[in-house]
């Protein structure tokens, strides 16, 4: 166990706070780590139907929320092989963040996922769901969760 982490991130203090947790346990038992995140899908059916201008403008804005995403990772990247801890990153684009997340776990053949929970209480639980609920109620490996200072 903790030989290869998966640390879902999607740039909030939650994610980060994890991503902490996710390090120190890596230093200690000298893990791997995978950070991850995946990007919303294009509405590839509803730009079929629009004008080439919108559709190039949708794209190029998609392309550039990609670079962001790849910077800020190539970043913590740089952060954590200063500290001497293996890592690599992964983006994909996937309609359901919990599938993602368990896709990816088992691609990558990780033995724990590490995630924040962002506190979602009420109806926005009821209506949005949690992500956090669903990875660990599917997931085939052991899941660490780092509940958000709000809950």
């Amino acid at each position: 166990m903790f030989k290869h982490l998966l640390v879902p991130l999607d740039g909030s203090a939650f994610a980060e706070k994890a991503l902490d947790y996710a390090l120190s346990l890596a230093s200690h038992y000298q893990s791997k780590v995978t950070l991850f995140h995946v990007l919303p899908p294009g509405r590839e059916d509803w730009e079929a139907e629009m004008r080439a201008e919108v559709t190039n403008i949708i794209n190029h804005i998609r392309e550039q929320e990609k670079c962001e995403i790849c910077d800020y990772l190539r970043a913590k990247e740089a952060e954590i092989q200063a500290q001497g801890i293996e890592v690599d990153a992964v983006v994909v684009s996937r309609p359901s963040v919990p599938e993602a997340i368990l896709k990816t776990a088992e691609e990558e053949d990780v033995d724990t996922i590490v995630m924040s929970t962002h506190g979602l209480t009420g109806i926005q639980r009821w209506l949005l769901g949690s992500v956090a609920e669903r990875v660990s109620r599917h997931a085939s490996v052991p899941v660490l969760l780092i509940r958000s200072q709000e809950e």
